[in-house]
């Protein structure tokens, strides 16, 4: 009793060994007679004594068989945070559909607006017609990327929906019939009528910052080593949505490929503040309700060396809409 009442502890793990099997009343009497009260308890017990475990279940109290999975519920309890509240907002997706009605992909141009919408820097992009007979004026300078506009296309590289580092107007023609020709071959039922045209953005390092509505969990945000390898190597850290700026910053120290932008044996550091930044900024989705973002994914975000911030470069939104 003295334990589950002390105020340094955070909460109290019983062990009961071969007693737990052969007098499993009395071994674990004094557990359930703790349960409830105002500091977390559970139990492990070992060898296993199944009478002994059911009794703690029905008093309602955690028990474990064995040390890993004890210990691995235990870590995920004290880490666990409660997410925070944010003032429900609203954005105009600009899709014309029906609130409620069914989820659908934005294209690149309209995510850009929400990137927008929620302070998240972004190159600028225009969008063309894929069929223009003549290289038009841009407002930027070459080189520019080059990249099929169209919301059923989730992954352009896939489908060679993109070329990059085009260096003049007739580059630019190059790459739009490359386009066409690509996604007419790999993905014929979606038509490519325009391409968005942006230029290219370089930095120090590329990272993936992710947000999804989980069946489970709830929102929650995601990030990781961008580019189009991210999801082999899977280094990542996970948070409930939404999170704060230190949050952000403990996301970021989790992640073993983003190290060298910390200024690691002398390499230029990465603007490291505006990447929590953004970070929050999109875990803010989660409190966003007309219309409800399921799924968002900023890949690459071109992190910049300090303090010259961070930029979006691709992006994908899945609405309910």
């Amino acid at each position: 009793m003295f334990l589950v009442t002390a105020p340094e502890f955070d909460l109290v793990l019983a062990v009961v060994g071969s007693s737990a099997r052969f007098h499993p009343d009395l071994a674990v009497k004094p557990i359930i007679d703790c349960a409830g009260s105002a500091k977390p308890i559970a139990a492990y017990l070992v060898p296993d004594a199944p009478a002994a475990l059911a009794a703690l279940s029905q008093a309602g109290v955690p028990n474990f068989r064995s040390p890993e999975s004890c210990a691995d519920a235990i870590a995920a309890a004290l880490r666990r945070r409660v997410p925070r509240l944010l003032a429900a907002r609203t954005w105009s997706a600009g899709t014309g559909a029906t609130p409620g009605t069914r989820d659908c992909w934005l294209d690149e141009l309209e995510t850009y607006g929400l990137l927008d919408r929620l302070g998240i820097a972004r190159a600028p992009a225009i969008a063309i017609d894929a069929s223009a007979p003549r290289a038009l004026a841009l407002p930027f300078p070459y080189p520019v990327a080059v990249k099929a506009l169209a919301a059923g296309i989730a992954h352009k590289t896939d489908v060679g929906g993109v070329v990059l580092g085009v260096r003049d107007g007739d580059g630019l023609l190059a790459a739009l019939r490359d386009i066409r020709a690509n996604v007419a071959r790999h993905r014929p039922d979606t038509p490519v009528d325009r391409v968005l045209v942006q230029p290219m953005v370089a930095g120090l390092g590329e990272v993936l910052v992710g947000y999804r509505v989980d069946r489970d969990v709830g929102p929650i945000v995601m990030v990781a080593a961008g580019g189009v390898l991210t999801e082999i190597y899977r280094d990542r850290s996970l948070r409930l949505a939404p999170v704060d700026l230190a949050t952000a910053r403990e996301m970021i120290a989790e992640v073993r490929g983003l190290m060298p932008l910390t200024g690691y044996r002398g390499l230029p550091a990465g603007d490291l503040a505006a990447l929590a930044q953004a970070i929050v900024a999109l875990s803010g989705l989660a409190a966003m309700n007309d219309p409800v973002v399921l799924e968002a994914d900023i890949n690459p975000l071109i992190v910049q060396p300090a303090p010259r911030g961070v930029v979006a470069v691709d992006a994908l939104v899945k609405l309910m809409v």
